[in-house]
């Protein structure tokens, strides 16, 4: 690898030690010295790369990404809400894509918000057959929390008026018992019974897409949090990351079910991780939620999958965002072991008395200030006003002194990093609307969101996230200097320059 000197940057470094600087020797994979331009070892440098004053930060991380399903989405129909207004404009879409594929193929959609459909309502099976009855359909719902399928996608399933729901799902029906092709927390099952994998020609230039997408905004390392995470889906991100397909660096979390076959492979959670610092298992995922109206697995069950994962040697990352979704996974972690540093992704409703408990517990809470700027209207219009000030209030969580992190979600929100920077410091949506400004956080402590408390949420702290010498040589150029502009100049912020691992990556 070869030795490169940054000098004149607006160098934020993420290290209190030192916050500012103007230049950074990177030799190897490693950053070696940080300083001022006056100071620089520019003869010791292979290449010199003059950042123009532009700020230099620590490669962003996305604590919180579905990798493979964020690929995939890539070739979906885009129903977001500047697509398709109406459920008439879902037809059309549909019927286009179909006429021009063959018969019997998916035609997938994707990221539809019934919330602000002319008709203010889900489409239907029925809905979807007038668009094709000859090509199975799937629409995925803004959540990714919910799907809707034609009559043909219904039949492939196996889904009729007999089949039961899920434990963990809904199977809605019309008054007659038929099922209307609105599924919810059915995702997985849908997906595992039709056996949608793509093909690995197709997989691999979705994946290549979306990493270089990630690259363009600075995204240096991905967590992906994925409960389908089993062993096949393991190999197959592992493969694409040694094969250079997946540059970021990767941290996939096994789905908490599927634990066991882990460790019995020889694998294990470390802070170097089995297959390599690049690529290395997480926390185990847990996802648990109130579909049915009642908490989903009972509180007693997840007690018993945290117990298990601790002893199988693995933190949980737990999947909660109602309040009393969230209060019962933080009574039974309070019950565990206490030494794992275990997460809470989402933690949606952090109400005052979720705040106590998260308190106690001293875990990490794992957000998505996104979701404020693609969905701040909706929770103004939809979220009772008492219970708004507690939809992810970064600054009260950050003023207790818990530990923050931030990711995407993506594909349930957009994997850009910056529209969830911009909303964690204006509060803000797409629309303008502020959600309770008073609770939006300083520039910096929003990009330690992204740098340093995603990376303590890895257990990486002190490996990566910021810029100190000793530490990996993730960095981030971006096109202008960030410290100088207005905060609606965050929304069009990407990178010049991405390095990964003391190789330059991307560059544009």
């Amino acid at each position: 690898m070869a030795t490169v000197l940054f000098r004149n940057a607006a160098l934020l470094t993420m290290d209190p030690t030192r916050p500012r600087a103007q230049a950074v020797l990177v030799r190897d994979d490693r950053i070696e010295w940080v300083g001022m331009d006056a100071d620089a070892p520019a003869g010791s440098a292979d290449r010199v790369i003059d950042c123009g004053g532009a700020t230099l930060i620590p490669g962003l991380n996305d604590a919180h990404i579905h990798l493979l399903a964020y690929a995939s989405s890539l070739s979906h129909l885009d129903m977001s809400r500047g697509r398709a207004a109406s459920i008439s404009d879902i037809q059309t879409l549909i019927r286009d894509r179909a006429g021009a594929m063959p018969p019997g193929r998916w035609v997938r959609g994707r990221g539809y918000d019934d919330a602000y459909l002319a008709e203010g309502r889900h489409p239907t099976r029925w809905d979807l057959d007038v668009a094709t009855l000859e090509h199975p359909v799937r629409l995925d719902h803004r959540s990714g929390h919910a799907l809707v399928l034609n009559s043909r996608g219904l039949e492939l399933a196996g889904i009729g008026p007999d089949t039961p729901d899920p434990p963990d799902g809904v199977i809605e029906r019309d008054e007659s018992g038929q099922p209307t092709g609105f599924l919810l927390e059915m995702g997985g099952y849908i997906s595992n019974r039709l056996r949608e994998n793509s093909e690995p020609a197709k997989l691999r230039k979705s994946l290549e897409e979306a990493c270089c997408n990630l690259l363009k905004w600075g995204v240096t390392s991905l967590q992906d949090a994925s409960p389908e995470n089993d062993l096949a889906r393991w190999e197959t991100l592992k493969g694409m990351q040694v094969e250079g397909v997946v540059h970021q660096c990767l941290t996939v979390m096994p789905g908490i079910r599927h634990l066991r076959s882990f460790v019995d492979s020889g694998l294990s959670f470390s802070l170097g991780g089995s297959g390599g610092a690049r690529c290395r298992l997480g926390h185990a995922k847990l996802m648990v939620a109130m579909t049915t109206g009642a908490i989903y697995p009972s509180e007693e069950e997840i007690g018993s999958l945290i117990a298990e994962a601790h002893a199988l040697g693995f933190p949980v990352a737990v999947h909660a965002v109602e309040e009393e979704a969230i209060m019962a996974v933080l009574r039974m972690l309070r019950q565990s072991d206490t030494s794992f540093s275990d997460r809470i992704e989402h933690c949606s409703e952090a109400t005052p008395g979720v705040q106590v408990l998260l308190r106690e517990s001293g875990v990490t809470v794992v957000t998505q200030p996104g979701f404020i700027y693609e969905s701040g209207e909706r929770y103004a219009a939809q979220v009772p006003a008492a219970v708004q000030p507690w939809l992810y209030p970064l600054r009260s969580l950050l003023d207790m002194g818990l530990h923050l992190a931030a990711g995407s979600d993506a594909p349930v929100a957009s994997p850009d990093p910056w529209r969830g920077i911009y909303a964690a410091v204006t509060r803000r949506d797409a629309s303008g609307l502020a959600l309770h400004s008073e609770l939006g956080l300083s520039l910096e402590e929003a990009l330690h969101l992204y740098t340093v408390g995603a990376a303590g949420a890895s257990g990486e702290g002190g490996v990566t996230g910021m810029v100190r010498p000793g530490m990996t040589a993730d960095l981030a150029l971006l096109d202008r200097d960030i410290t100088r502009v207005e905060p609606d100049g965050l929304l069009s912020c990407g990178a010049s320059l991405t390095m990964v691992g003391g190789e330059v990556v991307w560059e544009g």
